[in-house]
């Protein structure tokens, strides 16, 4: 029998430092526009109904649509409100118009638009003037008569002149009444004098407080272009273009308007914010805010940020609202979101993480750097997680083991709120401080009812009041406030008592809510049927809400462009304290409306699917923007739609928007289509045609994006076309000395020296390094990495001695920009401990990576996936130098912090697993391997689809498993599908394809096919002498199969030297006590065995036996081969015509048991 020495595939975490794409430089933190910090403008429009119908059009036609595209180009979202347009007259002239109109100039403030002609106007009959709508607008008192436009102005702007800047008054050219007829003209004699004083109101104002009027236009058309010129300049003003927020401000905003809403229904209660002030001035452990859902733990974060904010404003406070925002429920999310608000507030010039594993590496790091500056400055540094109860299940985020156990102390303090359930239980045992917030006793019922009717000029009397506040579940400040919502919409006189009977009926807050939506279909559906369902619907089907322009859009009559807000508005006042706006995008504020909207109109999955269809089909409608690129994909997976997927998927200006956000996902859906061998040439055949119609600025951004995309995909040649056109533009661009063009020239090494095309690699790193050195000195932190990419290079190519002082001149630079023991080192002592490995220099190597897992121990705790690494990075150093007990704990370890860090589905865990069966496979473990090995591939197989090199090195694994235990057939083709994975992604010369190779060899010889054995190995020792150099261990295992192949066909003189030569590296490479030795020593016995040199023979087969036995005994485990090489020794002993006393004497002079 021969001993096959094959690779097995111990899948080590890439500890090397490679440049990813270069990030803008800090960004200043910008001032927050007029409006408070949104980012959505509402427009109203007031005029009269007849006369004004073209200038109507013409605005819609026209200005709106560029004023729209204007606003999105600085990420804001613009909604005109014209309740007069696509309705009738009669629809105008309701008894509750004047209530509609008056309170959407007030969520329109400070903008207001007013079209004035010659007729006075619709006149609101005293039926209008509601006793609910008098409390909540005294100023209407003696109006009486006044037409509803000249309310709608004074509403707006006259009673309110500070409006100036955001206000405009356009009065028509009366002679264009002349050629219109009667419905141009006023109505007599009375409301021509009214419309006349109206006008000069309207000049005295304007002209005193500085408010733009155009007097004289002479058409709609001119009016169109006014009102575009206007409008434009003043959004200029409030939302600079240059001053556009990126992601990090958008999404700081979003959780910023979350927390306004809850400022609204606050009632203080001084003992909560007197334990928060308290933990945030004494050094203790986080504080864990409890209480029942509803009970205002949001609220009370961020009413006391506010006052905090104003308290202590050199202070920084994160706040971070899970489920409050799109994106906020993903804790990988979270914690790049709170790196990247620390980098910009220590003006820190690292890179951020960009893997979640990554992100999970150096998330306590970037802590440790807040609570630096935060100590220095004497300030304190704030972040408040509110809802941990809300993250994903994804990759075991509520088990929060993310969230490091001893990183918060001194001035970086956390406070954190949760409901009962599998977070609780965790963040019991962290022996954390707790508060929990009561219910609402009697008075603050009163207090917050009182309050907050009066933010709408409104009041019960003391019977209702009690009412209201005797009932139970009134103590729960989120059942009041929906209660008090509706009724303060439906009004407090007309059948009031009734209404609030019926709502206080529920016994909680879903049956309140059901009641209210039941409501809503009751009074707003009267113009259009299903209304209330399918904005509902469709905000809820969304990914991340809608905005009202988009609702409007989709939910348009067959004869108008959009819906009319008239039809809208009535629904949109009813739904304000309900819905979140942020940054136009409107959403449910909490999840009991979520959840309620689900249940009473989206009961199954086929309702829920038709109206993603709708969203769909509207968004497929729209250019690429961030927005459609958000929303689009992720609607279209959800509807199976796999033909628009991958159309959406490949356009390019789409795939940026995306790839901008996460390029995880835009991987996964190409997974989830099948398709994901084949998208390499797909994105460049695409990229080829949108190249044509693009600046060269646009186009080396994009190539350089979707390069690193497909790089990171292992679509190693497909990624170098691209790489090749970014690097040549920017060397046009910004010339040849330029940082951006070392960053190019760093990223196109990398990936040819991880596609083997080698001769190319060490020039392009050579001069990154150069350009680095020129720009920022020999002793800049970058100048650190492109050192230590070149060592990576000369070390993967056995150039180690030019790889050494490299790595160590790295080190040096680091050492001395953060000392000897910051937690950026512990990477280059990894690099550098795997060179001593690999240059016998053991020790030396176990003190590095030791030193490596001590630094990320200390700096993350024990439980840490960067931890894990090295444990591993630990292990396989131990495995190799054959102390196997002491590497399968450790490797043991490395499973279960990957395992608890990221899930047991994670890529992470398959790295483990295989490792963990390469050691039981070394010492004759191999039913335990087998399973183990099956679970790494599937979970690669999910992680990566089934064309990726990981899925490769897992079959390689599993098919030498089957070698091993003589399940010959099964492993051929495993081989070679491995083999076709490695080639199309790899190139046919790469050294993972030399050693599926090896392994194949194996498989031909056991089936007598050594010939085409002998070809495919020689062509393997050829790529591992290219790719290693003549006297490295993976040459070794080529002269080692190559060998058995030419010894089956009688070449034994080759044979012969092939084998020597491979014992003679091994023994150089791990000493005399390593199992390839053992291997290595039985083949060559087994060839002078063969051409019946005995005596030759049986030195060698003592000299492997004896290695053998002392694996075993330091391992407590036969090596898989010992018993093949046992009985092949016996086997000789018996043909040199040995008495079966003479070989069991033999035997037992070895130390063998004898059977």
């Amino acid at each position: 029998m021969k001993i096959f020495n094959h690779f097995f595939q111990k899948r080590q975490k890439d500890q090397k430092s490679i440049y990813l794409e270069e990030k803008p430089a800090n960004r200043i933190k910008l001032p927050k526009p007029a409006s408070g910090g949104k980012r959505s403008i509402r427009v109203f429009v007031s005029s009269t109904f007849r006369d004004m119908m073209e200038e109507r059009d013409s605005l819609m036609t026209h200005t709106w649509p560029e004023l729209r595209k204007f606003c999105n180009q600085r990420h804001v979202e613009l909604i005109e409100v014209d309740l007069r347009w696509g309705i009738s007259e009669e629809q105008s002239t309701r008894k509750e118009t004047l209530k509609l109109c008056l309170d959407e100039i007030m969520s329109c403030r400070p903008y207001f638009i007013g079209l004035l002609g010659e007729r006075y106007g619709w006149v609101p009959e005293e039926d209008s003037f509601t006793a609910d709508l008098k409390e909540e607008q005294p100023w209407l008192n003696g109006l009486l008569g006044k037409s509803v436009t000249e309310l709608e102005i004074l509403h707006g702007v006259l009673n309110k002149p500070d409006m100036a800047g955001h206000a405009f008054f356009y009065f028509r050219d009366p002679d264009y009444a002349s050629s219109r007829g009667a419905d141009y003209h006023s109505e007599n004699e009375q409301s021509y004098i009214k419309q006349k004083d109206l006008k000069q109101y309207i000049r005295n104002v304007c002209n005193e407080k500085k408010i733009i009027l155009v007097e004289n236009y002479s058409n709609p058309k001119i009016l169109a272009s006014l009102v575009l010129e206007q409008m434009k300049a003043v959004i200029e003003l409030s939302y600079p273009v240059e001053e556009i927020p990126d992601n990090l401000d958008r999404e700081a905003l979003d959780h910023e308007a979350f927390a306004e809403i809850r400022r609204h229904t606050y009632i203080p209660r001084q003992e909560y914010f007197n334990a928060l002030d308290k933990y945030c001035n004494t050094d203790s452990p986080p504080l864990l805010i409890l209480g029942d859902s509803g009970c205002g733990k949001s609220a009370l974060f961020a009413n006391w940020i506010d006052y905090w904010r104003r308290a202590h404003p050199e202070d920084y406070v994160f706040q971070h609202y899970i489920g409050g925002t799109p994106g906020s429920t993903l804790h990988w999310k979270l914690m790049n979101r709170l790196m990247a608000e620390i980098k910009r507030w220590t003006d820190d010039n690292s890179e951020l993480p960009h893997s979640n594993d990554e992100i999970r590496r150096d998330f306590p790091l970037w802590l440790a750097k807040a609570r630096i500056k935060a100590e220095r400055n004497g300030v304190n540094f704030v972040i408040i997680l509110d809802a941990l109860n809300q993250l994903e299940d994804q990759d075991k985020g509520r088990l929060i083991s993310w969230l490091p156990k001893h990183s918060f102390n001194g001035p970086l303090k956390l406070m954190v709120s949760t409901l009962p359930g599998e977070t609780l239980d965790v963040l019991q045992n962290r022996s954390w401080q707790k508060l929990h917030i009561e219910p609402l006793i009697l008075h603050e019922r009163h207090d917050l009812v009182i309050n907050y009717l009066a933010r709408f000029g409104k009041k019960l009397d003391n019977s209702r009041l009690d009412r209201i506040c005797s009932t139970p579940v009134s103590s729960n400040p989120l059942f009041l406030k929906i209660l008090l919502d509706d009724l303060r919409v439906t009004g407090t006189y007309e059948r009031f008592d009734e209404r609030l009977e019926d709502y206080l009926s529920s016994d909680a807050i879903p049956g309140l809510l059901s009641k209210v939506l039941a409501r809503y279909q009751r009074d707003y559906e009267h113009s259009h049927k299903g209304l209330v369902k399918d904005v509902l619907g469709l905000i809820w089907v969304a990914r991340r809400g809608l905005s009202e322009a988009e609702i409007l859009g989709i939910l348009h009559p067959t004869n108008l462009s959009k819906l009319p807000m008239a039809i809208w508005a009535p629904l949109r006042a009813a739904l304000d304290e309900s819905l979140v706006d942020r940054g136009g995008i409107l959403n449910f504020v909490h999840d009991f409306l979520r959840l309620s909207v689900e249940k009473e109109f989206l009961p199954d999955q086929d309702i829920k699917n038709r109206y993603r269809k709708m969203l769909a089909d509207y968004f497929g409608t729209l250019p690429p923007t961030i927005r459609t690129c958000d929303e689009l994909p992720w609607l279209l997976w959800y509807i199976k739609s796999n033909d628009r997927l991958r159309t959406c998927l490949l356009d390019i200006d789409c795939f940026l928007a995306m790839n901008e956000r996460d390029e995880d996902e835009i991987r996964s859906y190409w997974v989830g289509l099948g398709e994901e061998k084949n998208m390499g040439q797909l994105y460049n055949n695409s990229f080829s045609k949108w190249k044509k119609i693009n600046t060269n600025k646009r186009i080396s951004y994009g190539a350089r994006e979707l390069g690193n995309f497909l790089s990171n995909s292992a679509f190693h040649s497909e990624s170098d076309v691209l790489y090749k056109i970014s690097l040549k533009i920017d060397k046009y661009r910004l010339g040849k000395s330029d940082p951006r063009v070392a960053t190019d020239l760093s990223n196109r090494a990398i990936m040819l020296q991880a596609s083997n095309r080698l001769e190319e690699v060490e020039p392009m790193l050579k001069k990154a390094l150069k350009i680095d050195q020129n720009r920022y000195g020999k002793n800049h932190p970058k100048v650190a990495k492109d050192l230590s990419n070149l060592a990576c290079f000369y070390q993967n190519t056995n150039r180690y001695q030019e790889a050494e002082p490299l790595l160590r001149m790295a080190i040096k630079i680091e050492q001395d920009n953060l000392g000897e023991d910051h937690p950026d080192l512990a990477v280059y002592y990894n690099n550098l401990g795997a060179l001593l490995q690999a240059t016998n220099r053991t020790r030396e190597a176990e003190q590095l990576i030791r030193k490596a897992l001590r630094i990320d121990e200390e700096s993350f705790g024990d439980s840490h996936p960067k931890v894990a690494i090295d444990i591993n990075n630990l292990a396989l150093l131990l495995f190799t130098s054959n102390r196997l007990s002491e590497a399968e704990p450790l490797m043991r370890r490395a499973l279960d912090v990957d395992e608890v860090s990221f899930g047991k589905d994670h890529p992470n865990v398959a790295r483990d697993l295989n490792n963990l069966a390469g050691l039981l496979q070394s010492t004759n473990r191999l039913g335990e391997a087998e399973p183990v090995l099956k679970r790494a591939l599937k979970i690669d197989e999910n992680s990566f689809g089934k064309n990726h090199p990981n899925i490769a090195r897992g079959l390689v694994n599993l098919a030498n498993l089957f070698i091993l235990t003589g399940r010959i057939s099964e492993s051929e083709p495993l081989l070679r599908e491995a083999i076709r994975i490695e080639e199309e992604s790899l190139g046919k010369d790469h050294h993972d394809v030399a050693a599926c190779l090896c392994s194949l060899s194996a498989v031909l010889i056991e089936t007598k096919r050594p010939e085409e054995a002998e070809s495919i190995m020689r062509r393997a020792l050829k790529i591992n002498e290219d790719s290693f150099g003549k006297d490295h261990p993976n040459v070794a295992i080529a002269l080692n199969n190559l060998a058995q192949a030419l010894e089956k066909t009688g070449q034994y003189n080759e044979a012969k030297n092939l084998y020597f030569r491979a014992l003679k590296i091994d023994e150089d490479s791990f000493g005399k006590d390593h199992p390839n030795r053992a291997i290595r020593l039985h083949n060559i016995a087994h060839l002078l065995q063969t051409t019946r040199r005995f005596e030759e023979a049986e030195t060698m087969y003592k000299g492997a036996i004896s290695t053998f036995l002392k694996i075993s005994a330091e391992t407590g485990h036969q090596h898989p081969y010992f018993q093949a090489t046992v009985k092949n020794y016996i086997a000789m002993l018996k043909s040199m015509n040995r008495s079966k006393e003479q070989i069991n004497n033999q035997l037992r002079i070895m130390g063998l048991k004898i059977d």
